[in-house]
């Protein structure tokens, strides 16, 4: 397995699940070179990796992630270099991210912005600590918005209050961020890593084959006509017809047991 600088990835084999902590503490995770590299490299890994079902993708310290690192926007010999290179990874990192068939949540455990939220807004599932706070920062410092924010945002919280955080930089906290839609649930800093594994396990215990045809269905579904939509739906549900999983599932039925999904 590659070794990484800036995070630390994790591999739970017995339960298909894979973990990625972001690992600069000390910048609240803040994204450099660096990171976004090794963020790119672990996604494109866990993609390859058959044993993976679900990606959770949370924060050393006290940060999930705090966007990008100003003192290194400061330091750059040529800035405008510096941003190119640096979104230009971490734009292929957040769409290596989208394209995965597993499904993928953000464990978002203390501060949350500009990219960092742009990360977040990515994932599939978004659960957060009741000390986490979200924001996006870009127009507060002169910059327009970037990481996919502008384009998920307004997707998951509506364009009113999209446009107050990225316009305004109005900051959600967690109980705000939740009444948004932005968070899907609010778990105790006490409890946090446990309680977000065992959300993960259920997506884990699910049936995979139909989870990735979701996924990709609810992406295309912004793009797509409903002419072209219905007849993926009717291409997609007729493939899922003829996996094992589904005739797990039916048998389970009949049978009032949970299902065993293999993937196959």
């Amino acid at each position: 397995m590659t070794n990484f600088e800036t995070i630390e990835l994790e591999i739970d084999e017995s339960n298909n699940l894979a973990i990625i902590f972001l690992n600069r503490p000390n910048q609240f995770n803040a994204f450099n070179h660096n990171l976004v590299e090794d963020l790119l490299a672990a996604f494109e890994t866990i993609s390859d990796d058959t044993r993976v079902r679900c990606l959770i993708i949370t924060g050393k310290g006290k940060a999930f992630c705090a966007g990008g690192d100003i003192v290194e926007f400061k330091n750059a010999e040529n800035l405008n270099d510096f941003l190119t290179e640096l979104a230009r990874i971490l734009h292929k990192a957040i769409k290596t991210l989208k394209d995965m068939e597993i499904l993928s949540i953000a464990a978002i455990n203390g501060v949350c912005l500009g990219g960092g939220l742009g990360l977040a807004t990515a994932c599939d599932f978004r659960i957060c600590s009741e000390n986490a706070t979200f924001g996006s920062a870009f127009t507060k410092l002169g910059l327009s918005p970037d990481s996919s924010l502008p384009f998920y945002l307004p997707k998951i919280v509506g364009l009113s209050m999209a446009n107050e955080m990225m316009i305004l930089n109005r900051v959600l906290n967690a109980k705000e961020a939740l009444q948004f839609t932005l968070v899907n649930k609010i778990i105790s800093s006490e409890s946090f890593m446990r309680e977000v594994k065992e959300f993960a396990l259920e997506i884990c215990q699910g049936a995979p084959i139909a989870f990735s045809f979701t996924k990709s269905l609810i992406r295309e579904s912004y793009t797509d006509d409903l002419e072209t939509h219905l007849k993926k739906e009717a291409e997609k549900i007729v493939k899922t017809a003829g996996t094992g999983d589904f005739q797990e599932g039916l048998k389970a039925f009949f049978e009032k047991r949970k299902a065993k999904f293999k993937g196959k």
